[in-house]
């Protein structure tokens, strides 16, 4: 509600920076990693797109390390954002409760739960796909949980 005094031109600047800087940082890091795999045997993945779990499967090194950076990295990337996003909707949530007209309170209610359940749905999904520490995934498991955060 009160988006035009906080959000200034120069904060705006060093939030997107940041995302970046982090982005590429983390991405870089990963990247390093995956250079290092080798791979023998069958060069065909069998998932929708080359995604880590299956990449991992195919390769002969020890994944151990990636899938450990992985878990710890996705999981503070993933589960910061969803902390902040959730902070942020309990602040609306509060404000919502506040609002004296119960139609407005029902629209809002309606507006903020499609809202959660696209959350639920994105966040859910890489969780699950991404921020756990096993090397044991079911690739047909993780087959389907990337179709839903794709789609």
């Amino acid at each position: 509600l009160h988006y035009a005094a906080i959000m200034k031109q120069q904060l705006c600047t060093y939030l997107v920076a940041a995302a970046w800087v982090l982005g590429f940082t983390l991405s870089s890091y990963h990247l390093v990693l995956l250079s290092k795999l080798t791979f023998c045997g069958p060069n065909k993945i069998y998932h929708f797109f080359c995604d880590n779990s299956p990449l991992f499967k195919l390769s002969c090194s020890d994944t151990s390390l990636l899938w450990k950076a992985d878990s710890i990295f996705i999981s503070f990337v993933v589960l910061g954002s969803l902390c902040l996003i959730l902070v942020s909707y309990m602040g609306i949530f509060h404000c919502i409760l506040h609002m004296p007209s119960a139609s407005g309170r029902k629209k809002a209610f309606a507006t903020c739960s499609s809202h959660l359940t696209n959350l639920a749905i994105a966040y859910g999904s890489c969780i699950v796909l991404y921020a756990r520490p096993s090397e044991e995934v079911s690739l047909e498991t993780n087959r389907i949980v990337a179709l839903l955060n794709t789609v």
